[in-house]
């Protein structure tokens, strides 16, 4: 019986895996779930799966230092937001590298050849590098980053990044409102901003980022500066160093 384990430090990330996973492969037993590198390394060493499905970004041990460091012949795959890290899943030998967040699909194509796999297979080095091509055409658009998973209570909404009125950074998290959604998710405010398009995010604030097609007011009162946006009840204020931004306006 092929098993795997899953490793990711966001619960429903874990969960939406898992069930795509059952729905897809349901003879795949998942013998267990980590949400960090040390945990993954632990369940692979203790339980030997066939394959493990990790995230790259976790605490205590990155995905990738998980994969270089296993002693036992568990096969790889990459689940990750970000594709910066496509080139070191060449030199642990992943199986394969998937994108956040995981197409159907994209997922049934991955099954499929997995379904098949023999244990002594090797890399199909050709194959990886196809998927990672894609990835990299797909992040050449005009906003690297096209789709968050925002937590909204229990449940992981999908939001296209056109939909986001703004970001306003909460500690180690940031908060995402859009149309019809107020939520969180695991990535700083700095991290987002690498990912967006410049012409189209601006920062009003060291801790906000705005949608400019949600801004639909600019109040000022002597000298604080506040933004509406359509669709938004909360007004958001702009720090001086950025007023220069919307005098025109």
């Amino acid at each position: 019986m092929q098993t795997a384990i899953i490793a990711d430090d966001e619960p429903h990330m874990r969960e939406m895996l898992r069930e795509q996973l059952n729905a897809l492969w349901p003879e795949l037993r998942i013998v267990g779930e980590a949400e960090d590198g040390l945990a993954a390394t632990a369940l692979i060493h203790a339980l030997k799966p066939t394959f493990a499905f990790l995230d790259i970004r976790m605490p205590g041990m990155t995905g990738l230092e998980v994969a270089s460091g296993k002693t036992a012949d568990t096969r790889v795959v990459f689940v990750t937001a970000f594709d910066a890290h496509a080139v070191e899943a060449f030199e642990v030998q992943a199986l394969d590298y998937l994108l956040k967040p995981v197409e159907a699909g994209r997922l049934a194509k991955l099954v499929a050849r997995l379904r098949t796999l023999q244990p002594a297979a090797t890399v199909d080095l050709a194959r990886l590098a196809e998927s990672l091509a894609s990835l990299s055409t797909m992040t050449q658009a005009v906003s690297r980053l096209q789709w968050l998973q925002v937590a909204v209570g229990q449940q992981v909404r999908m939001l296209h990044i056109d939909e986001v009125c703004f970001f306003e950074s909460d500690l180690k998290y940031t908060r995402v409102v859009g149309e019809n959604v107020d939520g969180i998710i695991r990535f700083s405010l700095k991290q987002l901003s690498e990912q967006l398009d410049s012409a189209l995010f601006v920062q009003t604030h060291r801790g906000t980022v705005v949608n400019r097609r949600f801004i639909h007011a600019v109040h000022r009162h002597g000298e604080t500066m506040e933004l509406e946006l359509k669709g938004v009840g909360e007004r958001l204020k702009v720090s001086q160093p950025n007023h220069h931004l919307f005098r025109a306006m």
